[in-house]
């Protein structure tokens, strides 16, 4: 299965377009946005496309213990149209299947906060499970142009991108198919620091992106309602305030043992009778 993947691999990414101009919504980023993106099938069969260039990219943030992330995680696997790729973060560590590269991924690139969240392709914000109903109007009223990687080789978990990478990043998620979440996101590699990939997985999504933080404006009118933050970043604040608040305490201890010799001498000079001064 995985020699049939690789043969169809080179013979269909070969054919992909080029680095162009065109990367979804002029000046709808601050910094970072995402220019190409291609998604590897690994149970691909025999004379089967096993490289496709998604229309848009669906970035799922979610957590185990968020009440209102499982009706938007039923939509996802609803999500009418095929052209779609949908990445199922799993950012709090308090989760089975947490990535830290996910968590980096909500906390610096995209800047969120709270659950559940979608970002579509690097330019919209759904916040909350009202305005993730509106998911499927907005993928029928949008999709990128994506471009940039013009070549693709995988053999035995190793993989060969070509293109046009100046100043750009790829992040490589592995992806597997799961009862509940709409490919969970178990695996991730830098690009840049190595080319072996988890190929252990259902799918590859192969994300370039020119690094940086990227602005994502509301793709919804409606009110985020029941946004739920982020616990564990919230524990973590308060466990820097706790250690803040005790180093404090620390510090004010030291000094008073430190000040007490001096203090306790300066109390027997104040108590050492002054002698009578002699008239001559």
């Amino acid at each position: 299965m995985r020699a049939i993947l690789v043969a169809c691999l080179f013979a269909t990414v070969a054919f992909l377009p080029g680095f162009s101009d065109a990367h979804g919504i002029p000046g709808a980023h601050s910094e970072g946005y995402i220019a190409d993106v291609l998604v590897v099938d690994l149970n691909c069969e025999e004379n089967h496309t096993c490289v496709s260039r998604p229309s848009n990219i669906v970035e799922y943030y979610g957590a185990d213990w968020c009440e209102e992330c499982p009706a938007v995680e039923d939509q996802l696997r609803n999500v009418t149209g095929n052209s779609s790729i949908i990445l199922s973060h799993r950012p709090s560590s308090s989760d089975d299947f947490w990535l830290q590269e996910s968590k980096e991924r909500f906390l610096d690139v995209y800047g969120l906060w709270g659950y559940p969240t979608i970002a579509v392709d690097g330019h919209y914000i759904l916040a909350g499970p009202t305005q993730s109903q509106e998911l499927n109007s907005l993928l029928s009223e949008s999709e990128s142009n994506y471009s940039g990687i013009s070549n693709l080789t995988l053999s035995d978990g190793n993989i060969t991108l070509e293109g046009n990478f100046t100043n750009m990043s790829i992040d490589i998620w592995t992806l597997h198919a799961d009862d509940n979440l709409t490919y969970l996101v178990t695996n991730h590699t830098n690009y840049s620091q190595s080319n072996s990939v988890d190929i252990s997985g259902d799918k590859l999504v192969i994300v370039l992106s020119k690094p940086g933080y990227i602005a994502l404006i509301s793709g919804s009118s409606m009110p985020a309602n029941d946004y739920i933050p982020d616990g564990g970043i919230d524990s973590i604040e308060t466990e820097t305030d706790s250690i803040s608040g005790s180093t404090v305490i620390i510090i004010t201890i030291l000094l008073l043992m430190i000040s007490l010799p001096a203090t306790y001498q300066l109390f027997q000079v104040m108590r050492t009778p002054t002698p009578p001064i002699e008239e001559e």
